[in-house]
């Protein structure tokens, strides 16, 4: 009747006992999990996931140049608009920002400028330092104190002689509250645009 049996399910009688050995052996040893976290891992050690990992994006507010601040020249002094008076010019070319959630629930933002400087016939060499303000009003209401308003000092060394240097500056050291800031201004300061 076994005969019969193997010959109808077409099972080799060899293999259910090696199963069940294979089963008792390992559930002798009491070693059953260790065995089968270790085939799930391959071998290394669990991955701790931070909670961060999978926490929604924290939202940031938009930026925003201010009007006709992209472009500051610097001129000898008393030939203001002359080209062979031009010691310098800067743009900024590009913006980026990027958010992050405090312990406390405020938000930290990680700003980005990049940006050009090329010298004009009137420059000596050395360097220049570039003044960009960041504004990050409370709300709308125009008459409302900022949250931020200060004045980045943005470092550019030029050889002289030579072209124009690409300049990039980042910065993390802006803290807000998570549901105020409703845009990011920014741009050269307006006292040194020409």
């Amino acid at each position: 009747m076994f005969k019969a049996f193997q010959a109808l399910s077409h099972v080799n009688s060899k293999t259910p006992v090696s199963v069940a050995l294979c089963a008792a052996f390992l559930t002798g040893c009491g070693a059953t999990g260790d065995i089968a976290e270790n085939v799930i891992s391959g071998g290394a050690e669990p991955v701790q996931v931070s909670r961060e990992t999978f926490a929604p994006p924290v939202p940031c507010p938009p930026l925003q140049m201010k009007t006709n601040s992209h472009l500051i020249r610097e001129f000898v002094r008393g030939k203001d608009g002359e080209r062979d008076g031009l010691i310098y010019q800067a743009l900024v070319e590009d913006s980026a920002v990027s958010c992050s959630q405090e312990a406390d629930g405020q938000r930290r933002l990680k700003l980005g400028f990049t940006g050009d400087v090329t010298p004009g016939p009137a420059w000596r060499g050395g360097d220049v330092v570039l003044p960009l303000r960041v504004t990050i009003p409370a709300s709308s209401d125009a008459d409302q104190k900022p949250l931020v308003s200060e004045v980045i000092q943005i470092p550019v060394s030029i050889e002289t002689g030579g072209g124009g240097q690409q300049w990039t500056y980042v910065d993390e050291k802006f803290v807000i509250p998570m549901n105020q800031g409703s845009k990011i201004q920014f741009g050269f300061e307006e006292g040194r645009r020409r």
